[in-house]
């Protein structure tokens, strides 16, 4: 059973079994009505227009909010992402150089990690997560100078990356779908609801079968938006039915954890740099005068402070 349950329901009965109390006390009020005199409005074409229009309204209200649900199935994942991103790029270093603020980036890298998951379950501390993302710039100062500048920059950019998704994420959270259309959706089903009550539809049985059926749908449909509209939910720090899976960040904090198991030894000297052509080995004085000569003649100041063509390479330098 639990098998199935898992299958169609993801493991989450909560939508389904909240809706049937609903249906069975309206199934039990049209009973009621129906042995007593109360049912005293005739069947009508209208009502089935009536229900046409709240179905319209519900699906209206089912597609904005899926939209918005698939969006944010991505969030956690590219948060995973940038966060191997950038655990990958410190394991370069740590390699090449072994320099121990590597290893303090990938620790702190997994605590970002796991500051964004307690977060999204507990719906609190975002200034917390937002402290955890500055405190890279601890480690990012120490690298910079020892590491090539597309390093840096790929590093502060995931690090932007990362601040982007937690907040679209917290915006998600604090934004509600068009609130009038709940509004709509909800008005419009309760009158539906007392019409169809009040209404004789003919023999007992179908008439109860098929108002439980048509209670319970709306009643279902209705709760189940306004799930996706808070895919972040998380009540008690528990998944509803409709909220995303944080399941690849606790994959991706376990892999980060090898990372940093991975990074093991005595660091390098303070003064360390890779080997020459390698990722993390400074620029060379052939590079610097080629960038210092581009910068000068960008902003037409050449002079005779660019190292001249005959002078003295590094010995790392092609054909020095």
């Amino acid at each position: 059973m639990s098998a199935v349950t898992k299958l169609l329901f993801r493991g989450n009965t909560r939508l389904l079994v909240g809706a049937l109390p609903w249906a069975l006390a309206i199934v039990v009020l049209k009973a009621i009505i129906d042995s007593t005199s109360w049912s005293e409005l005739e069947l009508s074409p209208l009502l089935t227009a009536a229900v046409s229009a709240e179905v319209f309204v519900v699906g209206f209200m089912l597609a904005g909010t899926t939209g918005d649900f698939k969006e944010a199935e991505k969030l956690p994942g590219e948060v995973a992402a940038s966060l191997e991103t950038m655990a990958d790029e410190c394991l370069i270093v740590w390699q090449d150089i072994r320099l121990d603020k590597a290893r303090g980036c990938v620790a702190q890298l997994l605590e970002v990690g796991q500051s964004i998951k307690s977060w999204l379950l507990s719906n609190d501390d975002l200034d917390g997560v937002m402290a955890d993302l500055r405190a890279l710039n601890d480690p990012f100062l120490v690298l910079a100078p020892k590491i090539q500048a597309g390093f840096t920059t790929r590093l502060k950019g995931e690090q932007h990356n990362l601040r982007r998704l937690v907040l679209r994420m917290d915006t998600m959270r604090r934004t509600s779908y068009v609130s009038a259309g709940y509004l709509l959706v909800e008005v419009a089903a309760v009158f539906l609801l007392l019409v169809m009550l009040c209404t004789n539809l003919g023999a007992m049985a179908p008439t109860l079968l098929l108002v439980g059926l048509i209670t319970y749908l709306l009643v279902y449909l209705v709760s189940l938006i306004r799930d996706l509209d808070n895919p972040f939910e998380y009540r008690n720090g528990q998944p509803g039915a409709a909220d995303v899976d944080l399941g690849v960040l606790e994959r991706s904090d376990q892999r980060l954890k090898q990372i940093l198991v991975s990074m093991t030894g005595d660091p390098a000297p303070v003064d360390a740099y890779g080997s020459v052509g390698s990722a993390t080995s400074p620029p060379s004085r052939a590079v610097t005068a080629a960038v210092a000569t581009v910068a000068a003649a960008a902003s037409g100041q050449v002079d005779g402070s660019i190292p001249d063509a005959d002078s003295g390479g590094d010995p790392g330098d092609p054909g020095s």
